[in-house]
């Protein structure tokens, strides 16, 4: 069954492209394209900090990330960049034990099955500030996590949830607090 579909897969490939012969470029144009909710993404991941400076809004930013378990693994404070990782299990037992069950059930069916879980993930950030006069910065956080499987395949996920941000800022803004 599986070679049967093997094989109908490029025989559909080629019916879509008799469909429509600029198929590749429209897909094309759609992997590249942006999200359509980037604006609204960017929005939620940006803050404006008043009453400190870049420098200060950066110090602060460092010392929560490592706070929160990151390391940070790059930091420009001249152009205001920093990034970091922090590595972390990834494994659910509600993922396994259902990946284990259908290995099973399908065995029962005599269909072989490789199962496949989360196993280790990766959580990255880039932190960018921008000076805006003397005592105010912009400061913008994104997050994403690199997932990889027992198999040793990987994915990423980008992490746009508000919760991630605004967290973060509030993290910023209680330190930033304390300081003055």
């Amino acid at each position: 069954m599986r070679l049967e579909l093997l094989l109908l897969l490029p025989l559909s490939f080629g019916l879509a492209a008799c469909q429509d012969p600029d198929w590749a470029n429209k897909a094309a144009l759609q992997i590249g394209a942006p999200r359509p909710d980037a604006a609204a993404i960017r929005e939620r991941q940006t803050a404006s900090f008043t009453q400190t400076n870049e420098q200060n809004l950066l110090l602060e930013t460092t010392q929560v990330l490592q706070d929160i378990g990151f390391t940070v693994e790059e930091s420009v404070a001249r152009y205001g960049v920093l990034a970091g990782s922090k590595d972390r299990d990834a494994t659910e037992s509600g993922q396994v034990a259902g990946q284990v069950a259908l290995t099973i059930g399908l065995a029962l069916l005599g269909v072989r099955y490789n199962p496949v879980w989360d196993t280790d993930q990766v959580i990255r950030t880039t932190v960018t500030t921008q000076p805006r006069g003397l005592q105010e910065a912009i400061l913008r956080v994104s997050f994403e996590r690199i997932v990889t499987n027992n198999q040793g395949g990987s994915r990423v996920e980008q992490l746009t949830e508000p919760e991630y941000s605004t967290g973060f800022f509030e993290k910023i803004r209680a330190g930033l607090a304390r300081r003055s």
